[in-house]
């Protein structure tokens, strides 16, 4: 992922946010007006780690993005999770894999990560658009968990998962997430270097 730091990123952040116009001051502007927040546990392991800092902001929700929402079964709570899949799609989870349309989504696995397997999984969308990437942690041993039957999900509704599935609710448990639920998508990540991540990232779909 590319760094943060570097201008042309700091443009795509700009582009994807709708605010091309306004340059690196404008970004700046933004930042003090939005600033960041720490992420808390390790629902998003891979991708974010506990403590890191994360950039949300309001913007359209796309697949594969992670979004900010209040936990469904724990009012007052706030957790972030990632979009799978929207509205019309079928979701099927099985056997530790995802099925959108009856289309598995891709792993790769990328090696262990301490006692879990780190694996990067690829949402592909309809051409022109490109896949968008992310990582995400299974246990080592593997772990069998799943969903029963086929889930559909409703208009205005999205479907969400934990990128460490083994340990955290999501979709599987409240069903699909009113789109009004959603108070803001993360859009750059500032935290520590390891094998598969740079320090900082902007988060933007690849469309």
């Amino acid at each position: 992922m590319p760094e943060a730091s570097s201008p042309s990123v700091a443009r795509r952040l700009l582009k994807g946010l709708g605010l091309a116009g306004l340059g690196l001051a404008g970004l700046a502007a933004a930042a003090v007006l939005v600033p960041m927040r720490t992420v808390v546990g390790d629902d998003m392991a891979w991708s974010l780690q506990d403590g890191e800092r994360v950039w949300i902001v309001p913007d359209r929700v796309r697949k594969a993005d992670v979004v900010l929402l209040e936990d469904p079964l724990q009012p007052g709570r706030m957790v972030l999770r990632r979009v799978i899949a929207g509205p019309g799609q079928k979701v099927r989870i099985d056997d530790g894999g995802v099925r959108i349309n009856g289309k598995r989504i891709r792993q790769t696995d990328m090696g262990e990560g301490g006692p879990h397997r780190v694996v990067k999984e690829v949402i592909w969308s309809s051409p022109p658009a490109r896949p968008n990437p992310y990582l995400t942690q299974l246990a080592t041993l593997p772990v069998a968990w799943s969903s029963p039957g086929v889930v559909e999900v409703p208009d205005d509704h999205w479907y969400l998962l934990a990128d460490n599935r083994d340990v955290a609710l999501d979709s599987r448990w409240w069903g699909p997430v009113p789109a009004a639920a959603i108070e803001g998508v993360v859009r750059a990540r500032l935290g520590t270097a390891d094998t598969w991540r740079e320090a900082a990232a902007v988060l933007l779909p690849e469309e």
